[in-house]
């Protein structure tokens, strides 16, 4: 398939020839693009594609080995986030960058020239306020950013930038972390500030998001470009699959049936306490037994996280009792007690589940140290085999194997690495944060079969706010609000399946109103 010719002919920005290399690995090679202005323009590919690095680059966070940038016809180079963002070319990262402890507006005018000279905080919110709504990202100024849903501390990303004059606007993967009702109105403000001028490029693994949203859409396969189409050019989204990751993508799971055997995990009237940095939750009362897959579902927001952090030990709860392989524990016996067989798959991949400066052997014995223990020594060797062996079988993209840095791999790949690591530890439950978020669909595909596969001799607790994931893999679907299980549904149960996008948005059969 030929690339199209462009959308528009007012192109106002130009990548020629960019190459990008990390070691022996070409991110990027020989790249060309030119992007119109007031264009959506979609960048997709899998994961380790150079999506994020062909980015970077031209949001100043990387400088290219090779090739150049044209800005309005214009030569332009610059060696920092900075010194793009002073020409109009600026871009909101998959993981924020908030200081959490600052208000609203004081992370949007943060750096800003000038500013710290003349604080009056009172201007400035009322000002940024009035901004705010006229862009339809409307966030309270005077909250702190711990205080925000991941979609409203989005907005405030995308204020930042606007705030600073950008014109070109980067998002990457703007929707992995957000629920489906926080999509909607981000497209809103995306076509609008399209509409008014501003070139909104950014990078999804989302098949339809893409479909729907982009005026074009540039494919990357392997550092390069290999099309660049217009959506109607494209007769499906299995062909987009394809030419995504260079073979046919099924999008769909073959889910076989597997005996439910004992309960593993049960937790009665857990109940948590409430803080700035988590949503409290109560009265909360769940099972999982071996052979099934539940999955807790819900805009983010509502105690996801705090549960998911009392159920693995990581928080106390203030009432209620834990019961795992038939023994019961109460909040500092479940802290305290070595849960052997649990294996927990973090949201965040940097923080929690990884050390990003360190090697990937380092991390794989992070949550395995003790299967690599010889007295007081390591067995490093026996610990790089291992590695070298999820890599392979996991099909994980890195610059130099075992010994690349964690912070090296592209998130999808360092999640895949994830659950190489934790999967590979034969668990008897699984507790599975958001497991695909941001990964492409071919190694969404791949994390959904593991999971499946994962069944027969273990419990899953699945946490995720995709429906389409939660339809697919769910046996049973817990839907939270306000801190609380509305309702478990079986998936076999198609009326109630019909309920859950409802139940998210806290509808039940309580209420004609809608909110409980």
């Amino acid at each position: 398939m030929e690339n199209s010719e462009k959308v528009r002919p007012d192109s106002i920005l130009s990548l020629e020839g960019i190459s990008k290399r990390f070691g022996p690995v070409w991110a990027n090679r020989d790249i060309s693009l030119n992007i119109s202005q007031g264009e959506i323009h979609a960048l997709l590919g899998e994961n380790g594609a150079g999506k994020s690095t062909l980015m970077s680059i031209l949001s100043g966070r990387y400088r290219p080995d090779q090739g150049g940038i044209r800005l309005k016809g214009k030569a332009v180079s610059f060696n920092s986030p900075a010194g793009a963002l002073s020409i109009g070319i600026g871009m909101v990262y998959q993981r924020f960058m908030l200081v959490e402890p600052l208000s609203v507006a004081e992370n949007i005018v943060l750096g800003c020239a000038g500013m710290l000279k003349s604080l009056d905080m009172g201007r400035i919110n009322s000002e940024i306020e009035s901004f705010s709504k006229e862009y339809g990202l409307y966030v309270d100024p005077g909250k702190k950013i711990h205080q925000l849903s991941m979609g409203e501390r989005q907005k405030v990303e995308i204020l930042k930038l606007l705030y600073r004059r950008a014109e070109i606007l980067i998002l990457d993967e703007p929707t992995a972390i957000l629920s489906p009702p926080e999509i909607k109105p981000l497209f809103e403000t995306l076509t609008r500030l399209a509409g008014a001028g501003r070139t909104i490029i950014f990078i999804s693994h989302k098949l339809e998001e893409v479909m729907s949203l982009s005026d074009r859409i540039s494919i990357m396969r392997r550092g390069k470009i290999i099309a660049t189409l217009l959506p109607e050019q494209i007769r499906s989204k299995r062909e987009l699959a394809r030419l995504m990751v260079g073979r046919e993508i099924v999008l769909k799971v073959d889910k076989e049936k597997v005996p439910v055997g004992k309960s593993v995990f049960a937790v009665k009237g857990l109940g948590s306490g409430g803080s700035d940095n988590h949503i409290p939750f109560d009265q909360i009362d769940l099972e999982v037994r071996t052979g099934e897959i539940l999955a807790i579902t819900g805009v983010a927001g509502n105690g996801q996280d705090t549960l998911v952090a009392c159920l693995t030990g990581l928080l106390p709860f203030k009432k209620g009792s834990v019961t795992y392989k038939g023994r019961r524990f109460n909040s500092l016996e479940w802290i305290k007690t070595a849960k052997r067989g649990l294996v927990y798959i973090p949201e965040d991949r940097y923080g929690t589940a990884s050390i990003p400066a360190q090697s990937l052997v380092e991390n794989f014995m992070l949550t395995r140290v003790e299967e690599f223990g010889k007295g007081p020594f390591l067995d490093l060797k026996g610990a790089r085999a291992e590695t070298s062996g999820a890599i392979d079988h996991f099909g994980i993209k890195t610059p130099s194997g075992p010994s690349s840095k964690a912070r090296q791999l592209s998130g999808g790949n360092l999640q895949k690495f994830i659950l190489a690591r934790e999967l590979g530890r034969k668990p008897r439950l699984i507790i599975a944060e958001h497991p695909t978020q941001g990964l492409d669909v071919g190694a969404t595909e791949e994390v959904w079969d593991s999971l499946l596969r994962q069944r027969e001799h273990a419990a899953v607790i699945l946490v995720s706010g995709d429906l389409k994931e939660v339809l697919s893999l769910a046996d049973r679907i817990a839907v939270m609000f306000r801190g609380k299980i509305l309702k478990v549904i079986s998936t076999s149960d198609e009326e109630g399946v019909s309920q859950v996008g409802l139940l998210m948005a806290g509808v039940s059969e309580r209420t004609d109103c809608g909110s409980i």
